[in-house]
């Protein structure tokens, strides 16, 4: 579960630590309107505690590989690290990533062939990322408003199975929105000296 706890560190700085697998994955990327590979979230960021506020000991790099091409997101916290493949959308009027595990091996195994999924805002230095709550989600995906297969458990991670214009539809909706997990992760720029 490395990587289910490593990724909640990195997106749910907070309360939501150690929540375990409590998120949401997507087979597809959802239909939107670019940027694929928002500039804005390329460069080096630090966690925020989301109760003091202060820095973390949490890092984020996002790196441009290619243009045109997904961002390359890696996670370091002391030894431990996870690379993801991240591209990025905008649905209505709010952006959204889709991220999946590159590397290392035992947390590409644990995502279990699917994406995470949430929404993200960049307002100067901060950086906000919301991922989605898997039981709010699977009890969308119980009423038949989302198409995906529920979490079984409590805290199981829920798969949306839609198709990347249904997801759109679905991350644009009031229900979308009201699926953020409560903690989101808070990010600050680290901004070096010119």
């Amino acid at each position: 579960m490395l990587h289910i706890r490593v990724f909640s560190q990195v997106l749910v700085l907070g309360a939501a630590l150690f929540l375990g697998g409590c998120f949401v994955t997507a087979t597809n990327m959802p239909a939107g309107k670019g940027p694929v590979d928002d500039p804005a979230l390329v460069g080096n960021w630090r966690g925020l505690d989301s109760d003091s506020g202060k820095d973390s000991d949490v890092f984020i790099h996002i790196q441009r590989p290619e243009e045109g091409k997904p961002l390359r997101l890696v996670y370091v916290e002391g030894k431990d690290y996870v690379i993801y493949e991240m591209s990025t959308t905008r649905v209505g009027n709010r952006s959204v990533f889709y991220a999946t595990v590159l590397a290392p091996e035992e947390a590409v195994s644990e995502s279990k062939g699917g994406s995470y999924l949430g929404f993200y805002e960049v307002r100067g230095v901060n950086a906000t990322f919301y991922l989605l709550d898997a039981e709010k989600v699977s009890e969308l995906i119980r009423q038949g408003k989302v198409r995906g297969t529920p979490g079984p458990a409590k805290y199981d991670i829920a798969k949306l199975t839609g198709s990347p214009a249904e997801l759109a539809t679905f991350l644009a909706s009031v229900d979308g929105w009201a699926s953020r997990m409560e903690d989101p992760a808070r990010l600050r720029r680290i901004v070096t000296p010119q």
